[in-house]
């Protein structure tokens, strides 16, 4: 008799299909490493607002996650036009280009279409933001919305345009490590804004959020 999977293994496995640690999905969904650990080990169930949050920022299967029944992801994250498939990928809160501000870890503002053959690997490791500034011009404009890959390896990042969280805000710029990674230079493309050099032991938290992959142009 096959022996049934509790909620605590099932959030396990959907940690290790999101490619997320307890620290790395608390962090995002705006609560505690503690709250995440205290469901893996089965000694709470999550409530309605936070499964409400799961389900939306990761397309995750409520239902699979409660009773494991179904898929883990839902099928609306995939749409097919004209015989090809599409992500219906999630846009979240808007980000600064022009100096970091509070990101709020809300339910998505909308939703948009990318061809799946465009993202690699796992969908649920994409997500998506509204730039907002003109830091980042001419290569990203003030409306246009960033498609961001999960990554909190800083070695990724070198030389690429990220999000970054910086004590509680965040901010799109372009990543130049120096020192081994001793030092992170956030430069803006705009020459009318100022690159700011960052040394990680001057600040309480410096981290990667993502590696960003594509910009849709708001035409």
């Amino acid at each position: 008799m096959e022996v049934k999977m509790s909620l605590g293994k099932r959030f396990s496995k959907l940690l290790e299909k999101l490619e997320m640690t307890q620290t790395g999905l608390a962090r995002a969904l705006g609560t505690s490493n503690v709250v995440i650990n205290r469901y893996v080990r089965d000694k709470t169930m999550p409530d309605y607002n936070f499964l409400k949050k799961l389900g939306n920022t990761y397309q995750v299967n409520i239902n699979w996650l409660l009773t494991g029944e179904g898929p883990i992801f839902t099928g609306d994250s995939i749409k097919q036009i004209a015989n090809k498939n599409y992500y219906n990928l999630p846009v979240l809160a808007a980000v600064s280009c022009g100096s970091p501000e509070d990101m709020a870890m809300a339910d998505p503002e909308d939703y948009i279409l990318i061809d799946s053959r465009s993202l690699p690997g796992d969908f649920s490791n994409y997500f998506a933001f509204t730039a907002n500034g003109e830091s980042m011009a001419p290569y990203i404009s003030h409306g246009d919305v960033v498609v961001v890959k999960r990554q909190e390896n800083w070695e990724t990042a070198d030389g690429r345009i990220c999000v970054v969280w910086i004590d509680g805000e965040v901010t799109l710029k372009k990543i130049t490590l120096f020192s081994e990674g001793r030092e992170i230079l956030l430069s803006p493309f705009n020459k009318d804004f100022s690159p700011l050099l960052i040394d990680p032991d001057s600040v309480d938290t410096i981290r990667l959020i993502g590696v960003a992959v594509m910009a849709v142009k708001n035409l």
